[in-house]
């Protein structure tokens, strides 16, 4: 290090010890900004301190920009003569900020005023919510002196709301718009319809919502096994844009008034609102509602329409173009994922289709609905998303990939030239539980904690195809980022942020900040504050000062005798595999989908036997398995161990069975075995989850 340098840099040291002592807050918090040069001073913003704008160069209408300062934290008020002079100056222009791209901006704090420059309001907006944020954290709401210049690394950022599933009311969507627009996230994909219901009441399709918006559960139907789908015709008073839940019947629906104002409020915090409308699958509600769009012949799949009739074409074509009216969006989402292709390849109408559209296959035959949809959405000026199944077929060159299932489908999208958002569930999805199921509201069953969600590198997997630095070309391919919130298991509006935030301040994080600036310490104490901050706006958040993490039990290896030993198992029906895993000497962690720490084993009679590689004393036989009846997953009651000498003659192991109580639905890790007294080579292990359409996860044989 130069003397140069270290003179600057024991400098920038000494005035961020002396900001603290101050009590200032010496660093903006999440996102993490480009530049950050600290100097001396410091400066109280007050609530009512006044503000300019000079804009001789802009083009933009500042009225709301001017309207939103006054009602935001700051409370700012508009200078006038013979009043305060401004303490908070904007200059918002091309000139003001050259060369700048799109929501960059440079903040000045002084000790006696602050200059914020920016060649459009957006710029400048994301400026004021960084003032939000340190006059928040800030005790007194006094600023170090210091100078910002800041642009956010992609142009989506984005959040999905399911709002299906269980239904979350128009003042909700409003109060999250204000998070969102603070961590400097400007989309939200609104998933408007799926199985359990349609949510968005149109003049084409007005059946929808009086027939599929309410059901008579506000329990997703699939969380508990067996539960069937119920809708409810709409109750008489409902009032549109609000949860109703009378004991009996749970749903409800936004009018297009309540779409405006939740389009207006949204596009005055930078955000723009993108539909979902769910084809070709995933439309069990609509299929209700409409049986005739079914295929002809027997429904093996309930939730597919028919891509051999006409009839659901013209549904969608109508009720898209209701949809790109009402919304401003560049972008409709159409999903396009998880349809199934079984009615398909039985339907004589669907043959019919495939035959004069030349299709060879049902997978052309999606494409084809599809590419169907993206002509109408292209003919009136906007583009389609839709996930990354749609990419099977066949894609026009101009739709843009949203993908979920991993990072593969982003890969894939960008090997053929498509627009990407990289939404992996791997890192993204925010159903996914975040910390030690036995504290935690139910949960998808997969462990996402704020560590892995911050780790999540958007470009990693793309440049590992190009073989290292992406081209300018390629790179502008990958929009950005989204995280995504599905609410089978969320209920309530407090469980919904909770389940967002703090996650969601990462996905923010990797969608503003410059790539390589993470640090995982200071995010972590970053998010914390940040926290408290949304807690004190009436916004639930995860207690990560309360985290548990992963499970001890499944970081280090644990004592026993089958380091040598191999293990297989078998089926009722003769299918044999290996089954290693389960004596490599690690117990499953807290997730169970997508581990390679557990084993899943569908509804069937299992045997594992393990051979230790001679005959040993063992004094300890059992089996761990994991128990979430909520999730359709169930430890099972009646096990047998037996062991043997020579493989040919078993014998019984005394050991307890396990017994569990039939109604409990909460998350659970159960051991089933005990104490022995006895010398073998081979231990066996048989149970039988019987009929019931349940699976079970198992991730260790421990014998010692």
């Amino acid at each position: 290090m130069g003397i140069k340098h270290f003179i600057a840099v024991a400098a920038a040291a000494l005035l961020a010890l002396a900001a603290s002592a101050e009590g200032v807050s010496p660093r903006i918090i999440i996102p993490q900004v480009k530049s950050y040069t600290l100097s001396e001073g410091s400066i109280v913003l007050e609530k009512g301190a006044a503000f300019s704008i000079s804009a001789t160069d802009a083009k933009e209408d500042l009225s709301g920009f001017k309207a939103y300062l006054e009602t935001c934290d700051l409370s700012l008020i508009p200078a006038a003569k013979g009043g305060p002079k401004p303490v908070v100056r904007f200059k918002i222009g091309p000139k003001a900020l050259k060369n700048a791209p799109k929501d960059a901006y440079s903040m000045v704090i002084g000790r006696k005023d602050i200059s914020i420059c920016a060649a459009e309001i957006s710029g400048a907006f994301y400026a004021v919510q960084s003032l939000i944020k340190m006059t928040a954290a800030s005790p007194g709401r006094r600023l170090a002196c210091c100078r910002i210049d800041d642009a956010p690394r992609f142009s989506h950022r984005g959040l999905m709301f399911d709002v299906v599933r269980h239904f979350h009311g128009k003042d909700f969507i409003l109060k999250q718009l204000d998070a969102m627009a603070l961590l400097g996230m400007n989309k939200l994909h609104f998933h408007l319809t799926d199985n359990e219901a349609w949510r968005l009441d149109l003049e084409c399709a007005p059946e929808m919502v009086r027939k599929a918006a309410f059901g008579d559960s506000k329990w997703f139907n699939t969380i508990f096994p067996g539960r069937p789908l119920t809708l409810a015709d709409a109750p008489e008073g409902y009032v549109p844009g609000s949860v109703y839940d009378d004991g009996a019947i749970y749903g409800g629906y936004y009018s297009k008034d309540d779409i405006r104002e939740i389009i207006a409020y949204a596009a005055a915090r930078n955000i723009d609102v993108i539909p979902e409308i769910e084809l070709p699958g995933h439309n069990l509600a609509l299929l209700h509602v409409h049986p005739e769009f079914f295929c002809d012949g027997e429904h093996m799949v309930p939730d597919v329409f028919c891509a051999g009739k006409e009839a659901p074409f013209v549904f969608f074509e109508k009720v898209l173009e209701e949809v790109m009216d009402l919304f401003p969006s560049r972008y409709i989402h159409i999903g396009g994922d998880e349809a199934s292709k079984d009615n398909w390849s039985v339907c004589s109408r669907c043959a019919e289709r495939m035959h004069s559209e030349g299709l060879k296959d049902v997978f052309e035959l999606q494409s084809y609905c599809i590419r169907r949809m993206e002509k109408l959405i292209n003919a009136h000026g906007k583009r389609l998303i839709g996930w990354d199944e749609i990419l099977e077929g066949g894609l026009s060159g101009n739709a843009t990939v949203m993908s979920w299932r991993g990072t593969a489908g982003g890969v894939k999208a960008i090997s053929m030239a498509h627009d990407v958002i990289m939404s992996p569930n791997t890192y993204y999805y925010l159903d996914y539980g975040q910390d030690a199921p036995y504290k935690e509201p139910l949960a998808f069953r997969t462990y996402l904690p704020l560590d892995v969600v911050y780790g999540y590198e958007p470009e990693a997997d793309i440049e590992a195809l190009y073989g290292g630095e992406l081209s300018q070309e390629t790179r502008a391919r990958i929009l950005g980022v989204q995280g995504n919130l599905w609410s089978e298991c969320v209920v309530s509006d407090s469980h919904f942020e909770y389940m967002l935030y703090p996650r969601a301040f990462a996905i923010a994080e990797t969608g503003w900040s410059p790539k390589g600036s993470k640090d995982y310490e200071t995010f972590r104490e970053n998010a914390i504050i940040l926290s408290r901050i949304f807690n004190e706006k009436g916004i639930t958040t995860f207690d990560l000062t309360g985290e548990a993490g992963e499970r001890r039990e499944a970081r280090n290896e644990i004592s026993r005798i089958t380091r040598s030993a191999k293990a297989v198992m078998r089926t009722g029906n003769g299918k044999e595999t290996d089954a290693s895993v389960l004596v490599d000497g690690y117990l499953g962690g807290w997730a169970l989908k997508g581990s390679d720490l557990w084993v899943k084993i569908p509804k069937s009679e299992i045997t594992i036997d393990v051979d230790l590689g001679s005959a040993m004393d063992i004094h300890y036989i059992g089996a761990e398995f994991a128990d979430h009846n909520a999730r359709r997953c169930r430890a099972p009651q009646d096990t047998e161990f037996t062991t043997s000498v020579d493989g040919i003659n078993y014998v019984p192991a005394q050991v307890p069975q396990l017994r569990i109580d039939e109604s409990s639905t909460s998350f659970a890790i159960r051991t089933a075995g005990g104490t022995v007294s006895t010398r073998a080579r081979y231990i066996r292990l048989r149970f039988n989850l019987g009929s019931e359409k349940v699976n079970t996860y198992i991730s260790e044989v421990i014998v010692n």
